[in-house]
């Protein structure tokens, strides 16, 4: 049985990336107290606690610091896309993220995130080669 809908259950905290998504932005929540870009989205700073975490354009270059090709999914719609290669980038700005690969991207490269909207109308971390998708 297949769906045409990827999983698209995310918490309160996170609709901020479907937010930044939709305008085009690159954008994750940064600690109005401390300055801590924060990654998963949440309601309280990882660093010192603070609970206002306004939502905010960040750089968004980093380097992949581990990847891996999904074979075998238990989601209907990710089993009609396999492989999926996922990994996790440590961004310029501070955390690490899981985002979906594109161009072949490695453990060591540099890349460029974008927050895209997935089939399901939301936003998901995708990273590219810098050099093949600039802006």
């Amino acid at each position: 049985m297949s769906s045409s809908l990827p999983p698209h259950a995310r918490s309160p905290a996170a609709a901020g990336l479907t937010q930044a998504a939709q305008a085009g932005d690159f954008a994750l929540q940064v600690c109005s107290a401390c300055h801590t870009v924060q990654y998963p989205p949440r309601d309280v700073c990882g660093h010192c606690l603070h609970d206002d975490l306004p939502w905010q354009t960040v750089a968004n270059h980093g380097v992949v610091v581990a990847s891996s090709t999904l074979h075998h999914s238990n989601e209907p719609y990710f089993q009609d896309q396999l492989p999926w290669r996922i990994g996790t980038v440590h961004l310029d700005c501070g955390p690490v993220v899981i985002a979906h690969l594109k161009d072949a991207l490695q453990t060591g490269d540099p890349t460029q995130l974008r927050l895209e909207l997935d089939a399901a109308n939301v936003g998901v971390l995708v990273a590219y080669a810098p050099s093949l998708h600039q802006g």
